[in-house]
């Protein structure tokens, strides 16, 4: 409205400071003119003063009238302001949704693209060039990968869990110097995807210190991203009941009992039998669970620690049967419910890998619930609660006894059991 009140004053404007002509002048003196007269006279407010060749503006003009009107006081004009700081907001927040949606769509398509060098067929040439770079002397690598490997020479395996959106290239940030020398990082891929580029996705990676090749750690840590959009590891936790409730961990467990992970020189095949909510803040806190740091078990005891505090903090119990000497599979993510962003919390969930000559048949339906995990201090206070005790079948840990337990308890090793106290 206000560009046509411009408009209209500038045409008014223009003929009211027009000079007049001699016949108007003579008219003026020599007859009395009409009451009427100074009407006509009058200059007239233009119908439809805009030019052939001006921006028609009635009916957007009316538009935008309807969505921010312009007159009206001060509470008007703050309704105006609000309205568009409202509409810039909204405008922002699209544009942030639709970027969301193109990197998502991107991401798909790169690791698509990667899943389909798996898929071929026939013999792919392992470049020397890569050979040499390693360091290392490389076994026969199986045909799936040499392709995967030949794109990024730090791959060292697959991860997928069927019926997910969990099937991944598994990188490892770990390169040979000249003077024979290894170094590495544990971030390099937290940002980077597959081809070394920019992406907030990342990959799915293991820490660098324990080589994953032809042998592998007692207990390999994997980690991935917990995307908005499904991808990378957020699968990882729907093991964990918070969202999809007690019942609904359950069966998704029960879908989806076990996962599997191939280096690059054999294929393994793992099954599920934990899952725990913990927090990491070791310099705010003193009873993190470093999980992720118990990479070797050099005794049996160290063994039994690890699986004692895993099935502690586990939401379920499962069928599946652990002994010294098993292969450990960790996955591990970020995971900030129930207790929000400021706690660095993870959701980590943990497999033993089927022996060999053992069946991956897994009895799902013997899974139950466990109706009280051991948490940790802040999620206790924040959340209400405590423990009530141990409630697992020991007999699924070969070997493990009460009076280990014990022991281990008076070591401070595991965290000692409010049902046998007092």
């Amino acid at each position: 409205m206000s560009e046509r009140l411009e408009l209209n004053n500038e045409t008014g404007e223009k003929k009211e400071n027009a000079a007049p002509s001699v016949e108007s002048i003579t008219l003026q003196k020599t007859e009395k003119p009409e009451k009427t007269a100074s009407f006509e006279q009058r200059p007239q407010r233009p119908q439809n003063s805009r030019s052939s060749d001006s921006k028609p503006q009635g009916r957007s003009q009316s538009s935008a009238r309807a969505i921010a009107p312009m007159k009206g006081g001060k509470a008007a004009i703050i309704r105006n302001f609000v309205f568009i700081i409202s509409f810039i907001v909204v405008i922002v927040c699209v544009a942030v949704i639709l970027h969301d949606m193109s990197t998502s769509r991107r991401n798909d398509e790169l690791y698509n693209g990667i899943r389909a060098m798996v898929a071929l067929e026939g013999e792919v040439s392992l470049s020397d060039g890569i050979v040499e770079e390693t360091g290392e002397i490389i076994p026969d690598i199986l045909d799936d990968y040499i392709a995967v490997f030949n794109e990024n020479n730090d791959t060292v395996g697959w991860v997928s869990i069927p019926g997910t959106k969990i099937d991944y290239p598994v990188l490892q940030y770990r390169h040979y110097k000249d003077d024979g020398s290894v170094t590495g990082s544990n971030f390099y891929y937290l940002d980077k995807n597959f081809y070394h580029q920019d992406s907030k996705h990342g990959a799915i990676y293991a820490e660098w210190r324990y080589p994953i090749g032809v042998t592998r750690p007692n207990n390999t840590v994997l980690y991935g991203h917990n995307m908005g959009d499904g991808s990378m590891f957020a699968a990882v936790t729907h093991y964990y009941p918070f969202y999809t409730g007690w019942s609904g961990s359950i069966d998704f467990y029960q879908r989806h009992p076990l996962v599997y992970f191939d280096t690059l020189y054999e294929r393994g095949v793992y099954k599920v039998f934990a899952v725990m909510y913990v927090h990491v803040e070791e310099d705010k806190y003193d009873d993190v669970y470093n999980y992720f740091r118990k990479r070797e078990f050099p005794d049996r005891d160290s063994f039994n620690d690890f699986i004692v505090n895993i099935m502690d903090r586990s939401a379920f119990y499962t069928d599946v049967d652990l002994e010294y000497g098993d292969e450990i599979l960790t996955l591990s993510t970020c995971y900030y419910a129930p207790l929000g962003t400021g706690v660095d919390a993870r959701i980590a969930v943990f497999a033993r890998r089927v022996r060999e000559g053992e069946s991956a048949d897994v009895n799902v339906d013997a899974a139950i619930v466990n109706q009280s995990p051991l948490y940790f201090d802040i999620y206790y206070r924040s959340i209400g609660g405590s423990w009530a005790g141990r409630t697992w079948d020991i007999s699924k840990v070969s070997g493990l006894t009460e009076e280990m337990l014990r022991q281990a308890e008076a070591e401070g090793r595991i965290t000692p059991d409010p049902l046998q106290m007092g």
